[in-house]
């Protein structure tokens, strides 16, 4: 009889135990910073449609790639998806995994669509009224996901996505988040442009439903246009995935950090994914995609080349090998695709090991860098055959042109082909 009541004094005291340790843990886990991640689109709603690809798996695979980023550096985060695979899923139940997981932040991924081919760039937009007719056009697309919906009309309260009246209530709202959410989507643009080197479309501001009915600071990011070919192709590739959403995630940094802040709590020091270029440094490579600005070419002359044939007599040698161009189109007019590999401070030694065993490369100096390429292609479908055979010796390269003596982006270039 002794020995059973002390059996049950161990037997409650440590139950005790372990449920007071039980609730620290959950205690601790449920003061975590909880970010909820949106693939927008789902199931029977592809969203737009690319000559390759559907909107709703460029926004899946961009959605778990930042995810997978926060989680492995952000144990203090918990990371909620509202999918992960290729469900249909309403806004409403959107919004519903945002507020139910009393969410601090709310990042919803989409990809943008366009009647013209050539728009091109990456946006990021908060909740507030449409003040362009692009924004408000942005914001019916993504809304009419709603008409997907039985008696929709119930359910979202009156709001009709395809009318513009609708869109008036957002003119009156009051949205305690939105100065958090214009900080974080500026952040956000500033490293789609710094780290991703995208074309910044700015911070936009627009009536999204799931942003409305979200209880917390929230984005709306558009990575590009499935109706841009080059940024479809870039969108699809893995290279751009990680470098959009790494750049999501350097945004997501510095909220963290001015989050901890406010809230009197340690601040994180975990750093940005980036890249810093010491110009001191003369021996030390320099990836070019951290060194290209957007000003342009101030030295008009020809780009050296370290070849024998110069660009124009390239030209003029591929005009006449190649039957399907049009015999109308001067031969100065073509251009030429090159694969940009990196840039270097000084002259490299052809041997150098920098440039990792590559021969027959040409080099341009522009902004006091040495930029080095190869291959030398009218048809671009063979520059890109050149670029992706030495992906794994230079995963970062990109495609430029020439014609004549002015450098070009690829896209660029391909309307003169057209």
């Amino acid at each position: 009889m002794k020995y059973n009541k002390k059996f049950l004094l161990f037997f409650k005291y440590t139950t005790l135990f372990l449920i007071l340790v039980l609730s620290c843990q959950l205690s601790a886990q449920d003061n975590r910073f909880i970010v909820v991640l949106d693939a927008g689109h789902g199931g029977h709603d592809p969203g737009a449609m690319g000559d390759m690809s559907r909107e709703k798996d460029i926004n899946l695979a961009m959605v778990l790639n930042l995810g997978s980023i926060i989680e492995r550096n952000f144990k203090d985060v918990k990371v909620v998806y509202t999918r992960k695979i290729d469900v249909y899923l309403t806004l409403q139940e959107r919004a519903d995994v945002v507020n139910n997981n009393h969410a601090d932040l709310f990042i919803c991924i989409h990809t943008n669509s366009a009647k013209s081919s050539s728009a091109y760039g990456a946006e990021t937009f908060t909740l507030g009224l449409a003040k362009s007719k692009a924004n408000l056009d942005v914001a019916m697309r993504e809304n009419s996901v709603i008409l997907l919906e039985e008696d929709y009309r119930t359910k979202y309260k009156g709001f009709d996505p395809t009318s513009v009246d609708s869109y008036i209530m957002f003119e009156f709202m009051q949205d305690k988040y939105i100065d958090k959410s214009v900080e974080f989507s500026s952040n956000i643009q500033k490293q789609f442009v710094s780290y991703s080197h995208r074309s910044d479309r700015g911070v936009r501001q627009a009536g999204f439903w799931v942003l409305h009915r979200s209880a917390c600071p929230s984005v709306l990011i558009e990575l590009g246009f499935i109706s841009n070919p080059e940024e479809e192709r870039f969108l699809n590739t893995e290279r751009g995935q990680d470098e959009m959403s790494t750049a999501i995630y350097n945004a997501f940094v510095n909220y963290k950090r001015s989050h901890d802040k406010m809230s009197g709590k340690q601040t994180s020091n975990h750093q940005q994914h980036e890249q810093i270029i010491n110009k001191s440094d003369t021996n030390k490579q320099v990836d070019i995609q951290k060194v290209d600005t957007a000003q342009p070419i101030k030295n008009s002359k020809s780009p050296k080349v370290d070849s024998s044939q110069s660009i124009n007599s390239k030209i003029k040698n591929t005009v006449i090998s190649s039957s399907n161009k049009k015999e109308n189109v001067a031969a100065e007019q073509l251009p030429i695709f090159k694969v940009q590999i990196l840039a270097s401070e000084k002259k490299l030694k052809s041997n150098d090991s920098n440039l990792k065993g590559l021969h027959n490369l040409d080099y341009f100096v522009e902004g006091g860098f040495y930029k080095y390429t190869i291959g030398a292609e009218t048809d671009y479908k063979k520059i890109l055959k050149i670029k992706s055979e030495i992906a794994s010796k230079f995963p970062k390269s990109f495609v430029i042109a020439f014609v004549g003596d002015k450098k070009m982006t690829a896209k660029e270039a391909l309307k003169l082909t057209k």
